[in-house]
């Protein structure tokens, strides 16, 4: 039986729009009629995803930033949290500018969601979806003062990315080096060691009673590898990565298509 479902958002659930499908939306109250919970487990942040789901009519527990945080937006209540420690934060630091990057730093603030240095190494396209939600700060200073979820560089070359991504795994960072589908070129992301969208999901399932046999896990990036592998049921969308595709034990659709409705038919 399956009792939760574990979806990853961006071409997964929605499109590049980021508007939930009024279709996939009556999945979603479908799925709860039939005492089955749907969980998001993203790399954005909350503050992107909470306007999605409030504009789509949805309140469901989320796992965001790739395991680093977990909120069930039902309640409010934070049921999952990953962090670098100071230390950690900074040997993540010093190793982007050995490789000379300057990553956007992912933090626990009132205010902003990201903090960036005066010359940012991530895309102009990147700064400008963060918008107001990224401050400048002095890094150094700032990851000695605040928690720290994650990094990223996105939408530059990969020769770029590569010796940084390199070394960060070989550290005992999570690191996804990735072809960038929003920003063009590659990005790079590293988490705390052991942090993954399975580590929230898991935290998830300890509260609720909810063993991994009963997971049924759906997304299209190799960043959803880890919920794929260790659920029990794997799903992954038509035009997703090859290593999601060879994870799979189903195919479904993009949603532009609803392939997210067809769930109903799996479950």
């Amino acid at each position: 039986m399956i009792r939760l479902v574990a979806t990853d958002l961006d071409g997964t659930l929605w499109g590049p729009d980021m508007v939930v499908p009024e279709r996939h939306a009556q999945a979603i109250g479908e799925l709860a009629r039939r005492g089955v919970t749907v969980l998001a487990a993203t790399s954005r942040r909350p503050r992107a995803v909470r306007p999605c789901f409030e504009r789509a009519g949805l309140a469901i527990p989320a796992v965001l930033v790739d395991g680093a945080i977990g909120i069930d937006f039902r309640t409010g209540d934070r049921f999952h949290q990953a962090m670098f420690d100071s230390a950690g934060a900074l040997a993540v630091l010093a190793v982007f500018r050995w490789a000379g990057l300057e990553p956007c730093v992912y933090v626990e603030d009132p205010d902003v969601d990201v903090l960036v240095s005066p010359a940012p190494s991530t895309c102009a396209a990147h700064l400008d979806y963060l918008g107001g939600l990224a401050g400048v700060a002095d890094l150094d200073a700032a990851l000695r003062a605040r928690p720290v979820y994650a990094f990223s560089v996105l939408g530059v070359a990969r020769e770029r990315l590569e010796p940084a991504a390199g070394l960060l795994r070989a550290s005992g960072a999570e690191v996804m080096l990735y072809a960038e589908p929003r920003y063009g070129g590659y990005g790079l992301i590293v988490n705390p060691p052991g942090i993954s969208k399975w580590t929230g999901i898991e935290a998830f399932c300890r509260l609720s009673g909810i063993a991994a046999s009963e997971v049924l896990a759906v997304g299209d990036g190799d960043n959803d590898l880890t919920m794929l592998t260790h659920a029990a049921v794997a799903v992954a969308v038509r035009d997703g990565t090859e290593r999601t595709l060879a994870t799979a034990d189903h195919v479904i659709g993009p949603p532009s298509e609803h392939g997210w409705e067809s769930l109903l038919d799996l479950i």
